[in-house]
């Protein structure tokens, strides 16, 4: 039995595959495209490429497909969407009339891809799945847990923007939720789009911007975001447009507290660094309070997140450490690309009743290449390479790092989700304090506050990390301990924190005897570990996109399956 997922209608479409209940293959658009978010919206946003990948992974055709997942719902949004705006007719005529023609547009373009799925997957049952639920279930069906609760938090689906649910076995439930237009992924975004950055994409710098800022405008997001005694939130509408309308949905009342908006090209301020942290205090003082409840309806030690703010490691960590949750699970691609599992899991196990026989403990799900067709993109392009055998294509590339090189490292399946964990890298020592300001100026191009994180031999962890157990996908932040922070100072963000990768010898040999081979060398079984791209690029896919990013930027070297081109 093949079970198709596909998501991602206004941006980041995605697909992924299963068969009999295992992963075959996942991927999203914008690695094929080289179009970073795109959904099905935009051109060419439709996952033809990825959809090809995971059929050709396979060895089927589309006429071999029993089911397909759709991420969403669109008659249940377009009702509840078309109510909220009825409702506010009388405070804002315009938008609503506005937002409803195009809401009606919305609802064509959800029919048009429907429509397209059917024509592609003609023997195929088709389920729209409804986008809470497929969160839910791309975090808990892959997940180790028998029983655990299950926190989603994202901008909203059709209307639900925080669910929370529990799974146990090959069911699951949500049990209590919290709709539009009070939503902490949505009002997250909004002051992203503020500070200067792109909504849907750039959150994650807002996080790392917060550690450079002090929480001076606490009492201002207490107001926006309120506490219920339930254990449940609201979102103070007075600091919205009334109509909803407009670039980013703020209001007077919003500037009034915290001044103009950032333009993109104006310098960012203390008083930018100010309002990123904030913002952050207040999202994790409100995910604990969420979460004290969820545990206290459930009973549960273990907890699994999805959602797009469940790709906030600062949170993350912190919830780990010191909520109260034994066991935190998240998939690495928790945002909406993740439904494209979700879905196919949630068919499998919730509506057919199949037993689960499946966790996720690694990322590589996507387009591999062998050393052959390597060498043979190396040599049309006419490169100087050199091949070497594993062990000593290993030594080189750890002698070529502890002399300060920064290397591109291009090796097996690409990656899920939106961290490079070892597969498509840019890897640098992490002992040499300036070696964040060389890859952010010469390699990444990208703001200076930007932090890199590490990637580390699994049984190495605890020795430099306040970390609770594996984290295999990046996702969790945790304190260095201050003995070890002189060692690893490119790494250590200001606040003394890291985002840690855990690399396991039994789902990446390569990239773990890697570290043990630089470790002989500088001491440290740790190498600086950030996507292999450039900033507004997507992570590389293929050879020839390894190579396009190798020689537009500062690389100076390049390790792509056992050949090294060196600058």
């Amino acid at each position: 039995m093949y079970i198709l997922g596909i998501a991602g209608q206004a941006h980041d479409a995605a697909a992924a595959l299963i068969k009999d209940g295992k992963l075959i293959a996942a991927a999203e658009e914008e690695r094929f495209s080289r179009i970073k978010h795109v959904g099905i919206d935009r051109v060419g946003g439709f996952p033809y490429k990825a959809i090809e990948y995971c059929l050709k992974t396979a060895g089927i055709n589309p006429i071999d497909i029993n089911y397909v997942s759709y991420f969403l719902q669109p008659n249940l949004l377009f009702r509840k969407f078309a109510t909220f705006r009825l409702r506010r007719f009388f405070h804002d005529p315009l938008a609503s009339l506005y937002y409803g023609v195009g809401l009606i547009g919305d609802l064509r373009s959800y029919y048009k891809t429907l429509k397209l799925i059917h024509s592609y997957f003609p023997n195929a049952v088709i389920y729209e799945v409804y986008h809470h639920l497929g969160h839910a279930a791309s975090a808990f069906f892959v997940s180790p847990f028998e029983k655990a609760a299950i926190l989603v938090i994202d901008g909203y689906g059709e209307w639900t923007a925080t669910s929370l649910g529990y799974g146990e076995g090959n069911k699951i439930e949500l049990k209590k939720e919290i709709g539009f237009p009070h939503s902490l992924g949505l009002l997250y975004g909004m002051v992203t789009q503020y500070l200067g950055f792109e909504h849907n994409s750039d959150e994650y710098k807002v996080m790392g911007l917060a550690s450079y800022g002090q929480p001076k405008f606490a009492d201002v997001f207490s107001d926006i975001i309120r506490f219920k005694k339930n254990g449940l939130y609201e979102i103070n509408l007075s600091y919205f447009n009334q109509g909803f309308r407009g670039p980013n949905y703020l209001s007077n009342k919003f500037f009034r507290a915290l001044g103009p908006p950032r333009k993109k090209d104006e310098p960012i301020t203390s008083h930018h660094k100010d309002i990123a942290a904030s913002l952050q205090r207040r999202l994790e003082e409100m995910v604990f309070h969420i979460a004290e409840r969820l545990h206290e309806l459930t009973n549960q030690e273990n907890l699994c997140l999805a959602g797009g703010v469940a790709l906030n490691c600062t949170l993350n960590g912190k919830l780990w450490r010191e909520g109260p949750f034994k066991n935190i699970y998240i998939q690495p691609a928790a945002s909406d690309p993740g439904i494209a599992i979700g879905g196919t899991y949630y068919i499998y196990n919730h509506l057919l009743n199949n037993k689960r026989d499946f966790q996720m403990n690694h990322a590589y799900w996507g387009p591999e290449y062998s050393n052959k067709e390597i060498q043979k993109t190396l040599d049309i392009t006419k490169q100087k390479y050199i091949e070497l055998k594993d062990e000593k294509l290993l030594k080189k590339t750890a002698e070529l790092l502890s002399k300060g090189k920064i290397v591109g490292w291009f090796q097996g399946r690409m990656e899920w989700g939106p961290r490079a964990l070892g597969n498509r890298s840019i890897l640098a020592d992490p002992t040499r304090a300036d070696m964040k300001d060389l890859i952010n100026h010469y390699v990444k191009h990208r703001e200076e506050f930007r932090p890199f994180a590490p990637s580390i031999i699994e049984e190495g962890v605890g020795k430099y990390f306040n970390i609770p157990g594996a984290s295999p996908f990046m996702l969790f932040s945790s304190p260095v301990y201050e003995k070890m922070r002189p060692k690893i100072p490119s790494v250590t963000h200001i606040d003394g924190t890291a985002r840690v990768q855990t690399v396991s010898k039994t789902t990446n040999e390569r990239f773990y005897n890697l570290h043990k081979e630089f470790a002989k060398l500088r001491g440290v079984p740790i190498l600086l570990n950030t996507s292999f791209n450039v900033a507004g690029e997507p992570i590389v896919c293929s050879p020839i996109d390894a190579l396009r990013c190798f020689n537009g930027c500062g690389l100076d070297v390049l390790v792509i399956g056992n050949f090294i081109i060196i600058k």
